[in-house]
């Protein structure tokens, strides 16, 4: 399953893998093992680019596949006879030239940080130990020109597959858990409402609903619900501070849902009844589902005075009751 949407480039919000050139990528190639994604990773960057057409045409027609001497089949054959890694340098300078892991260590270093002066003295060490294995110094000549330039841009292996590992995790999670994962990716961007945009966008393209706020689903972030549905989260929401988040959550978790929009005012703390919180949720429509009517009956003015306005005077004045010390002759 993971593999199907990978093939179909749809890996926005899969790290490193989710860019629309990378996405084009996946497409042609239609990776069905894990060392094709090791291999993207290692690829997609500005030089070895070059090698992604030939690494997707070679995948997919055997045939064109070609070693540049057949004692580098065993170390090329996993990247269908391309070089791709540091680490098939090492490989092959151990087949060709008998290296020393040591030796080879040497001279990807060299290739690692790009250093010429450094490349050219372990150059006739190459060219010697090859040589002794009967190796012709035309094609040896060939294979360290071709290995001059990989130097310039040579990825290592290890890392691209720590990459790759992330790569996949994510893209599983996404592949089998789609609700939760862009629920996540929509709370992990909460700040920036570009990313929060483009993400709900995705998930309508991926068929996943997503609700608006409500003050007895929503969580402080987006969450899944029990139809599956992501819920707006509040504190992605414009002035709504963290302490109104908390406190609207936490009343409800441990006294259940609110049933009505007066009892709302009466339950929650004052810090989340302040007029910016109040506008902001109703304008969201974190309230519909306990008002019948229009948001707009909040803003209607009686007596020169809103309903929000006096809404939220209503709760001030709960508040300042249950702060009071004094005993009230009526009680409750």
């Amino acid at each position: 399953k993971t593999f199907e949407m990978l093939s179909e480039g749809d890996t926005v919000g899969v790290f490193p893998l989710e860019s629309s050139g990378m996405r084009d990528v996946l497409k042609g190639l239609k990776p069905d093992r894990f060392e094709d994604i090791i291999a993207v990773v290692a690829l997609y960057r500005p030089g070895p680019m070059e090698n992604i057409k030939h690494y997707v045409a070679r995948k997919h027609d055997p045939s064109q596949v070609t070693y540049i001497h057949p004692k580098l089949e065993p170390v090329l054959a996993e990247t269908y006879g391309i070089m791709i890694y540091q680490e098939q340098v090492q490989q092959a300078a151990r087949v060709l030239a008998g290296y020393t892991l040591g030796e080879a260590d040497l001279l990807r270093r060299a290739m690692g940080k790009k250093i010429k002066a450094q490349l050219d003295k372990l150059k006739p060490l190459f060219m010697e130990g090859a040589g002794k294995n009967g190796h012709p110094s035309n094609v040896l000549e060939k294979i360290w020109s071709d290995w001059e330039a990989f130097a310039k841009y040579a990825f290592n292996k290890s890392h691209s597959a720590c990459y790759s590992v992330v790569a996949w995790q994510t893209a599983y999670l996404k592949a089998n858990y789609p609700s939760e994962f862009m629920a996540a990716a929509l709370t992990h961007n909460k700040s920036d409402l570009t990313k929060v945009t483009f993400f709900i966008e995705e998930c309508r393209r991926m068929g996943l609903e997503v609700l608006g706020p409500d003050v007895n689903e929503s969580l402080e972030g987006f969450a899944v619900n029990e139809k599956g549905a992501i819920r707006f989260g509040l504190a992605a929401m414009k002035g709504v501070g963290e302490s109104a988040c908390t406190s609207i959550v936490a009343e409800r978790e441990e006294n259940g849902p609110y049933t009505d929009f007066f009892e709302f005012l009466s339950r929650v703390d004052g810090r989340s009844t302040s007029r910016q919180t109040m506008e902001a949720l109703i304008c969201a429509g974190a309230f519909d589902q306990l008002m019948d009517g229009k948001r707009s009956r909040f803003f209607y003015e009686e007596d020169q005075k809103t309903f929000l306005e006096k809404s939220v005077r209503y709760a001030q004045s709960l508040r300042e009751e249950k702060n009071s010390s004094q005993v009230s002759l009526f009680g409750e």
